[in-house]
């Protein structure tokens, strides 16, 4: 993590039990091969089948290389409410551009994953994708200083902000 200069991210994770936040981190994350290409097809070459047209945050139990696809990631979380939480390319899934130590940054809005009929498996990672799918391009992930389980009517609240410098 850390290793690109004029690229800092970071995502703020809260977990939610009956209202209330039982643990929280904000930890910078860790920009993939693939996003690197992403960046440098879609703003220096306009190659239109690089530009996402949306993000989404997913969830897994499994650690996460700079040179993964998304077809390598392992235990992502089925049922009980799991869904990739879709942030669009857009001003409505960045609803914040603001300058941030003399720096551009952008903010996405917050999504929510919330356990209904069972508790979503425990996980380890929160990485993000341009599919909902693996079809598309693994972009970022940030490694949970924990193990969470996210017990059946808990949440977890995700946020990210990227920066570059």
């Amino acid at each position: 993590m850390g290793k690109h200069s004029f690229y800092q991210s970071f995502w703020n994770i809260k977990h939610i039990r009956n209202g209330k936040e039982i643990w929280s981190t904000r930890k910078q994350n860790a920009l993939v091969d693939q996003g690197e290409e992403v960046i440098l097809e879609t703003v220096f070459r306009a190659t239109v089948a690089y530009i996402p047209t949306a993000f989404y945050v997913r969830l897994c139990y499994d650690t996460i290389l700079e040179t993964d696809t998304l077809t390598l990631i392992q235990n992502e979380p089925i049922g009980s409410g799991y869904t990739p939480q879709l942030v669009e390319a857009s001003s409505i899934g960045f609803p914040t551009k603001d300058t941030y130590g003399g720096d551009y940054r952008l903010t996405s809005k917050e999504v929510t994953f919330t356990a209904t009929g069972g508790d979503i498996i425990p996980v380890t990672t929160v990485f993000l994708a341009t599919t909902s799918d693996n079809s598309g391009k693994l972009m970022a992930f940030v490694d949970l200083p924990v193990i969470r389980t996210i017990l059946e009517g808990d949440s977890m609240i995700v946020q990210f902000e990227i920066i570059l410098k």
